[in-house]
Protein backbone atom coordinates (compact mmCIF):
# COMPACT_ATOMS: atom_id res chain seq x y z
CA UNK A 1 0.00 0.00 0.00
CA UNK A 2 1.36 3.57 -0.95
CA UNK A 3 1.75 6.32 1.32
CA UNK A 4 1.33 9.93 0.68
CA UNK A 5 2.98 12.94 2.93
CA UNK A 6 1.91 16.61 2.45
CA UNK A 7 5.03 18.72 3.66
CA UNK A 8 3.84 22.57 3.33
CA UNK A 9 5.12 26.22 4.82
CA UNK A 10 1.84 28.58 4.82
CA UNK A 11 1.39 32.14 5.81
CA UNK A 12 -0.97 32.77 8.29
CA UNK A 13 -2.67 36.22 9.32
CA UNK A 14 -2.25 38.95 6.65
CA UNK A 15 -2.96 37.06 3.32
CA UNK A 16 -3.41 37.52 -0.47
CA UNK A 17 -6.56 36.38 -1.05
CA UNK A 18 -9.03 36.50 -3.85
CA UNK A 19 -8.03 40.00 -4.92
CA UNK A 20 -6.83 41.87 -1.84
CA UNK A 21 -5.32 41.39 1.84
CA UNK A 22 -7.25 39.90 3.99
CA UNK A 23 -6.70 38.39 7.63
CA UNK A 24 -6.77 34.62 7.32
CA UNK A 25 -6.46 32.34 10.22
CA UNK A 26 -4.95 28.79 7.52
CA UNK A 27 -2.63 30.23 4.78
CA UNK A 28 -3.69 29.52 1.48
CA UNK A 29 -0.65 26.78 1.37
CA UNK A 30 -2.15 25.34 4.38
CA UNK A 31 -5.72 24.94 2.66
CA UNK A 32 -4.37 23.47 -0.43
CA UNK A 33 -2.65 21.31 1.51
CA UNK A 34 -5.21 20.01 3.51
CA UNK A 35 -7.29 19.62 0.12
CA UNK A 36 -4.70 17.42 -0.85
CA UNK A 37 -4.71 15.46 2.21
CA UNK A 38 -8.35 14.87 1.95
CA UNK A 39 -7.91 13.79 -1.66
CA UNK A 40 -5.12 10.87 -0.96
CA UNK A 41 -5.18 10.26 2.40
CA UNK A 42 -1.83 11.74 2.60
CA UNK A 43 -0.01 12.44 6.09
CA UNK A 44 0.48 16.17 6.90
CA UNK A 45 3.19 17.47 7.35
CA UNK A 46 3.93 21.82 8.94
CA UNK A 47 7.33 23.17 8.24
CA UNK A 48 7.69 26.23 10.70
CA UNK A 49 10.73 28.07 10.84
CA UNK A 50 12.25 29.23 14.00
CA UNK A 51 12.71 32.95 12.95
CA UNK A 52 9.45 35.28 12.96
CA UNK A 53 8.24 37.04 10.01
CA UNK A 54 6.93 40.36 9.73
CA UNK A 55 3.07 40.00 10.76
CA UNK A 56 2.65 43.37 7.92
CA UNK A 57 1.44 41.24 4.46
CA UNK A 58 4.12 43.38 2.22
CA UNK A 59 6.91 43.37 4.78
CA UNK A 60 6.99 40.15 4.91
CA UNK A 61 6.84 39.99 0.97
CA UNK A 62 10.14 42.43 0.90
CA UNK A 63 11.65 40.36 3.84
CA UNK A 64 11.10 36.70 1.97
CA UNK A 65 12.38 38.63 -1.51
CA UNK A 66 15.53 39.27 0.21
CA UNK A 67 16.43 36.13 1.69
CA UNK A 68 15.77 34.84 -1.84
CA UNK A 69 18.35 36.64 -3.53
CA UNK A 70 20.88 36.17 -0.60
CA UNK A 71 19.87 32.15 -1.05
CA UNK A 72 19.43 31.89 2.51
CA UNK A 73 17.80 28.88 3.93
CA UNK A 74 15.95 29.79 7.38
CA UNK A 75 16.08 27.52 10.00
CA UNK A 76 13.37 24.79 10.46
CA UNK A 77 12.12 23.85 13.79
CA UNK A 78 11.49 19.86 13.48
CA UNK A 79 12.32 17.77 10.50
CA UNK A 80 10.75 14.54 10.40
CA UNK A 81 12.35 11.61 11.88
CA UNK A 82 12.00 9.57 8.16
CA UNK A 83 10.98 9.83 5.05
CA UNK A 84 11.70 6.47 3.74
CA UNK A 85 7.65 5.14 3.88
CA UNK A 86 6.58 7.73 1.72
CA UNK A 87 6.18 6.51 -1.67
CA UNK A 88 4.81 10.05 -2.80
CA UNK A 89 5.84 13.18 -1.35
CA UNK A 90 4.03 16.58 -2.02
CA UNK A 91 5.73 19.71 -1.11
CA UNK A 92 3.62 23.52 -0.87
CA UNK A 93 4.90 26.74 -0.38
CA UNK A 94 4.31 30.39 -0.59
CA UNK A 95 4.70 32.29 -3.81
CA UNK A 96 6.28 35.54 -4.06
CA UNK A 97 3.50 36.93 -6.60
CA UNK A 98 -0.20 36.66 -5.67
CA UNK A 99 -1.34 33.11 -4.97
CA UNK A 100 0.40 29.80 -4.00
CA UNK A 101 3.07 27.31 -5.32
CA UNK A 102 2.98 23.34 -4.92
CA UNK A 103 5.32 21.17 -6.75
Amino acid sequence: MSKTLIVYYSRKGENYWNGSIRNLTKGNTEIVAEMISDITGGDLFEVDTVKTYPADYYACIDEAKEELRRKDRPEVKAYMDDLEEYDTIYVGYPKMEQGFSCV
